[in-house]
């Protein structure tokens, strides 16, 4: 009980206001051996206490034995012969002699015969004896004994026994104090040096004394620091020798860097000379197709107008010479109107192809945004492109439906549709071979997207190519004409200015198909966005 009144006194003064002798080992160490010292004493002090009273308790009953038989050998004849004053006179002998501190004699009919002493204690600590003589019981005798003496030395010895443990304690606390110090200076000077060590201090040493624990615990320590110093000069060396590779790696990182960049500038302008060229040459292509396609009814025109002329001047000199007839008038008026007719035809259809380029072109050049029809551009497209159609032997069929209307760039959208046809061309047919060329168009997504789909019955695309089709420099055709930007081109137009998705699908054997997702109106950009688009 007395340890968890202190314990508990313990916890809660640490929980309000931290006691001093808990702050160190030391003193918690001299505080657990006070307490152990103090429950060991109180516990022998207890059994000693305990043995001396049971030792008390079995010696009273051998003396009050002894005196019950005394008493009986001595009383009982004077009673038996009724001598009341020589029985009180012994009883009185008795008590002042020290025997007994109460004695009283009673006959058998419990009349008080003789009393003598104290009558303070009490009837439970008063011994009893029959007196007899011979068989006959002539009465009783009450009496007490003087324990004084024995709880006088019980009480000497649990004092001396006290004192003993007392200063037990008080030594124990001594050398408890003085080997706690020793002990935590030894600590002390650990705990100081793993500080120092911690602050930076790299050469740190302790005395290590003696050949017990703590000179042990002092070596190690000072193995520890040693390694410790080893290693924190190997880091250091190390971190040297990384800050100046991390400086030349810095140098060649910068060199590179410059250099990639440089690379890259010529990089840009190798592509934009590839561009320019691809410019040129679709240029050059378009004009060829003009030409051709001019010469025909320009052709046919001027013939006609020759021959036209020709006739007026026959007919001029024949009424010159009045040799003329009413029939032949009438019949060189209606060839001459025949002829009129072809010439006309000749240069309403050279109008419309010119009409149809100048579309084209306009569009290609001003990267305008504006509405059109989507079959109105592609039928336009395709009858700029007719002159390389003729000659490619390929048919091309048209399945877009009218009054798609569209709010969006027709000239990039133009280049794109141009860019397809020429990668099919060029990679899916073989150079003899015929093959069909399908441009089809749908409303999706509740009619404001619109899919258009470029699709060829040619050679197709293996796996390892399809990945790569939409690379900036990747062609199959390298050194045969093939730039490798096509079709990169065509997905930066189709993603950025457009605003839609391009994805494509091929078989090997059946060819390939491009699908064009586009929004029927195209997101807002800035026209100096429009401009880089460029058309080739």
């Amino acid at each position: 009980m007395a340890c968890a009144h202190a314990c508990s006194r313990l916890c809660w003064h640490s929980h309000t206001q931290p006691l001093v002798c808990m702050r160190t080992l030391r003193q918690k160490l001299v505080l657990a051996t006070v307490l152990v010292f103090s429950l060991t004493t109180l516990a022998i002090l207890l059994a000693t206490r305990v043995v001396i009273v049971d030792a008390m308790s079995q010696q009273s009953s051998r003396d009050s034995a002894r005196s019950a038989a005394l008493l009986s050998s001595a009383l009982g004849p004077l009673l038996a012969q009724r001598d009341l004053a020589g029985l009180d006179e012994l009883s009185h002998d008795l008590v002042q002699r020290g025997d007994f501190t109460f004695l009283e004699v009673r006959d058998s009919n419990q009349q008080l015969l003789s009393q003598a002493g104290s009558t303070s204690a009490s009837a439970a600590s008063l011994s009893e004896t029959t007196l007899r003589v011979g068989q006959r019981n002539y009465g009783v005798a009450r009496f007490s004994l003087d324990r004084g003496g024995i709880e006088a030395a019980t009480d000497q010895i649990l004092g001396r026994m006290l004192a003993i443990c007392l200063g037990t304690m008080v030594l124990a606390a001594l050398l408890l104090v003085y080997w706690s110090g020793v002990l935590t200076r030894s600590l002390t000077a650990l705990r100081n040096g793993a500080d120092r060590m911690a602050a930076g201090e790299q050469d740190v040493r302790i005395a290590a004394t003696g050949k017990d624990e703590l000179a042990k615990l002092a070596t190690a320590f000072n193995h520890m620091s040693e390694v410790l110093s080893e290693r924190f000069t190997a880091l250091e060396s190390a971190e040297k020798r990384l800050q100046e590779s991390h400086a030349v790696l810095e140098h060649r990182v910068s060199e590179r860097t410059q250099h990639l960049e440089q690379t890259l500038d010529r990089l840009q302008l190798t592509q934009d000379e590839l561009v320019e060229a691809k410019k040129l040459a679709s240029l050059g292509a378009l004009v060829a197709g003009i030409s051709h396609e001019l010469n025909t009814p320009i052709g046919n025109a001027l013939l006609t107008a020759s021959s036209l002329q020709s006739l007026l001047r026959e007919t001029d000199t024949s009424v010159q010479n009045q040799t003329a007839s009413r029939k032949g008038l009438i019949a060189a008026l209606g060839t001459g109107q025949e002829m009129a007719g072809l010439v006309v035809k000749s240069s309403q259809k050279a109008a419309e192809l010119i009409t149809s380029f100048k579309r084209v072109a306009v569009d290609d050049a001003s990267q305008q945004r504006r509405r059109f029809d989507l079959l109105s551009i592609v039928s336009d497209l395709m009858r700029a492109m007719s002159y390389g159609l003729k000659h490619s032997a390929h048919a091309i069929e048209l399945d877009i439906p009218t009054g798609v209307v569209m709010d969006s760039y027709p000239g990039p959208l133009d280049q794109v549709i141009s860019n397809l046809i020429q990668n099919a061309e060029r990679h899916a047919f073989g150079p003899n071979s015929t093959g069909l060329l399908r441009i089809s168009a749908t409303l999706v997504a509740g009619g404001q997207r619109v899919e258009l789909r470029v699709q060829d019955n040619g050679a197709g695309m293996p796996a390892n190519v399809l990945e790569h089709v939409f690379d900036p420099f990747f062609t199959t055709k390298m050194g045969q004409g093939g730039s490798g930007l096509g079709l990169s081109i065509v997905r930066n137009i189709v993603h950025g200015l457009l605003g839609g998705h391009i994805s494509v699908t091929s078989t090997v054997g059946q060819g390939s198909t491009f699908v064009l997702d586009l929004p029927l109106l195209a997101p807002l950009v800035a026209d100096s966005v429009a401009s880089t688009y460029a058309p080739l």
